[in-house]
């Protein structure tokens, strides 16, 4: 794994002269592309007055690589709240991103004396000098019978700008990327050669900074000059959200200019104004699989539904007329009917995908670990391939705050405005570069939510229901301390009826798949790309005694589908064992570039070696979570602990061919799990054992609520 060098700090001056050197190129036919966001950049810290509602303003200060908005609370601002000793004061000022060393993304201090802040609203008890935020609320707890300080400095996070080998880079709430930021009133400009017959591409992006409503919805004007001239100006309008993207071409002079001046301005409330991929192109760029000059690079576009077990599809045994969409690309495509993850939860199964190794060799043990800066991803490589790298996910777990957003230009995580809303205009925004397109959906995630007519459409499949909380609440009741099913007719119905609220959701993302896929076909992305469909890991319904994910490395929740369609990929079934931990070697091979030594699967398109699939619980709630080891029709599950390793402690062993449910336990009944587990001890120790550093992430408010609405607070 590469160590890359630590992200330096924010941009905040007023005005900031890049200049960029065209390298020559030996065929004048060949396409170039400048990425404007890759400059050396080194930007002076300066002081912002930043105007709020009523007359206040808040100022935008710098200590040491962190930056930061400050806000002076007098006494007055506070307002005493029904638990004895807390208080509320409006949150006028938004952590957008988060310290450099990931620490609490805010700061309350008054005359020496420092609040400690506790992400978590509903643990903060009554446990004096702390305080929290919920929403767009400022919560205070101090001792009985004690006021608020005379005035004290509420701090917000404010990096959202870094700069890097990879260039600058926005560091934004829910939209981040490559590009710049420039505040209201400032002027970003670059000196560059441009050349003939080109266009200048790139989205203005808007996230609040400020928890006003009116500065949450007030437009914002973007604006670029060309040599003083203005050659764009657009009026963004707000939300109640804050958060907005438009995408836009500019074409520039026909004949080219030798040494231009492009400067970049925003005008309106303060908020992350950025410029998301700024990059400067040819004009003719033809279509996908159409170009103008010759382009052996496919696109490469990836569909993963989270939490999708395998055998939804028929090709995995599923029923027949639930994915009609999903079952049509399975006969049409190349499916792996043995697929597993590397994980039984999100993000140490992503965390594979995008760096190649498997989770504890990057750093991710648990939910609170995100992907380190230290690893190269897959994206990365990609752009540095000359792919445009994008990323449209559901956030939560997929999220910058994770860390997986390294490589992407533009890593848009804003659930609500629709997987296929936001696919169309990333594919609209074509700049003649190849697509990588990484697509994540949480629409099969519980809740398990479903529209009303799918459920009458499968009716009497699925029949009525009752609420997902009143089957959450019955299940609880469930003991879990064995692994096996219940028993009890009670409890087999309420597993069976949270089955059938799943099933609906698994119905619901398939109709988005057909849409997503004929958005594809009407570009005709098929005839230069390849489309992988793939999920993260799979669902339990106390199969051995639990229900959802993040559990033990049994079948249900490590079996995941996997298929690959389009340019350069044979149909049919393919029966040979192959894990997520293959996804990055695969994409090497399509893209034409040989895999990272490091990385520790193959492509799917070579040979198929003798090897052993394996598979990690990546948790931390047990005094021993769990591990896999699949080889061939052989399992044998051991512990994420070297000390239970070289004890020679081991949970189970199943033969997968005569027992695919996992019923009989064959450690200690059988010779070769003690053989197997001789013969991987070594390597397994080794794939414990980090290549980097492990770092760890600090939620915000809003960010622990998300995580607890997707089941991801606690054990």
């Amino acid at each position: 794994m590469r160590i890359r060098s630590h992200a330096i700090g924010p941009a905040g001056c007023r005005s900031v002269l890049l200049v960029l050197v065209l390298a020559g190129c030996a065929d004048s036919l060949a396409p170039r592309w400048i990425d404007l966001s890759r400059a050396a950049v080194s930007d002076a810290a300066v002081l912002h007055e930043i105007a709020l509602e009523h007359g206040r303003s808040a100022r935008l200060v710098r200590e040491g690589d962190d930056q930061w908005l400050a806000l002076t609370l007098e006494r007055a601002s506070w307002r005493a709240a029904e638990v004895p000793g807390r208080f509320r004061a409006e949150l006028e000022i938004l952590a957008v991103a988060e310290p450099r060393a990931r620490f609490a993304p805010y700061r309350l201090e008054s005359a020496g004396r420092s609040f400690a802040y506790e992400a978590d609203a509903e643990r903060m008890g009554e446990q004096r000098d702390r305080f929290t935020t919920s929403m767009l609320d400022l919560w205070l707890q101090l001792g009985p019978g004690e006021e608020p300080p005379e005035t004290c400095q509420l701090m917000a996070c404010a990096n959202y700008q870094s700069a890097g080998e990879g260039g600058l880079r926005i560091a934004g709430r829910r939209l981040s990327g490559a590009g710049f930021w420039v505040p209201p009133g400032a002027t970003r400009t670059l000196e560059l050669a441009l050349p003939p017959a080109s266009s200048l591409r790139f989205a203005t992006a808007v996230e609040a900074a400020l928890g006003g409503r009116a500065a949450r919805r007030e437009a914002r004007i973007f604006r670029v000059r060309l040599d003083g001239a203005l050659v764009f100006e657009f009026e963004q309008q707000g939300n109640v959200l804050g958060e907005s993207i438009v995408r836009h071409e500019v074409e520039l002079p026909r004949g080219g200019v030798p040494r231009a001046r492009l400067s970049f301005e925003t005008e309106g409330a303060f908020a992350l104004t950025s410029f998301l991929g700024p990059t400067v192109g040819p004009s003719a760029i033809g279509r996908y699989g159409e170009r103008p000059w010759r382009e052996e690079r496919p696109d490469l576009v990836v569909f993963l539904a989270d939490t999708f077990r395998a055998d939804n599809l028929t090709a995995y045994g599923g029923p027949s007329g639930l994915t009609p969409n999903l079952d049509r690309l399975a006969a049409e495509g190349r499916t792996f009917l043995r697929a597993w993850s590397t994980s039984t939860h999100t993000l140490p199964a992503h965390s594979s995908l995008f760096s190649g190794v498997y989770p504890h060799q990057n750093g991710q043990v648990d939910y609170s670990n995100p992907l380190p800066a230290a690893v190269e991803t897959l994206a990365e490589i990609l752009a540095v391939q000359g792919y445009r790298c994008a990323a449209l996910t559901d956030g939560v777990m997929v999220s910058r705050s994770h860390g997986l957003d390294q490589g992407f230009e533009s890593f848009d995580e804003r659930r609500e405005e629709g997987t296929v809303e936001r696919v169309r205009a990333v594919l609209d925004a074509d700049d003649g570069r190849p697509l990588f397109l990484f697509v994540q959906t949480y629409a099969v995630h519980a809740p398990y939510e479903s529209r009303v007519e799918t459920r009458r459409r499968l009716s009497p499949e699925l029949g009525p229901e009752p609420s997902y909380a009143d089957l959450v609440r019955a299940l609880e009741r469930i003991p879990s301390a064995a692994e096996t099913p219940p028993t009890a007719a009670e409890e087999r119905e309420s597993v069976a009826r949270l089955r059938r609220l799943y099933l609906a959701a698994v119905a619901d993302l398939d109709e988005v798949f057909g849409r997503f896929r004929a958005e594809l076909e009407a570009r005709a992305l098929f005839a230069s790309g390849t489309l992988v469909f793939t999920s993260d890991h799979g669902e339990a319904f106390f199969e051995h005694g639990r229900p959802f994910h993040a559990g033990r490395v049994f079948e249900e929740e490590l079996r995941v589908p996997l298929v690959l369609f389009g340019q350069g990929v044979t149909p049919g079934r393919d029966e040979r064992p192959v894990s997520l931990i293959d996804f990055a070697p695969t994409l090497a091979e399509l893209a034409g570039f040989a895999p990272r030594s490091h990385w520790e699967g193959r492509s799917l398109f070579a040979p198929d070696p003798a090897r052993a699939i394996y598979a990690f619980q990546s948790r931390r709630v047990e005094p021993l979570t769990t591990l896999a080891v699949i080889d061939g029709a052989r399992k044998l599950i051991g512990f994420e602990d070297q000390a239970a390793l070289r004890a020679d402690r081991w949970h189970a062993a199943f033969d997968l061919e005569r027992d695919p449910s996992e019923r009989e336990n064959l450690f200690g009944r059988a010779d070769w799990p003690a053989e197997l587990a001789d013969r991987e001890r070594a390597r397994l120790l080794q794939l414990l054992t980090p290549l980097v550093a492990p770092e760890s992430f600090n939620p915000t408010g809003d960010e622990l609520r998300q995580l607890d609405a997707m089941g991801y607070g606690g054990d």
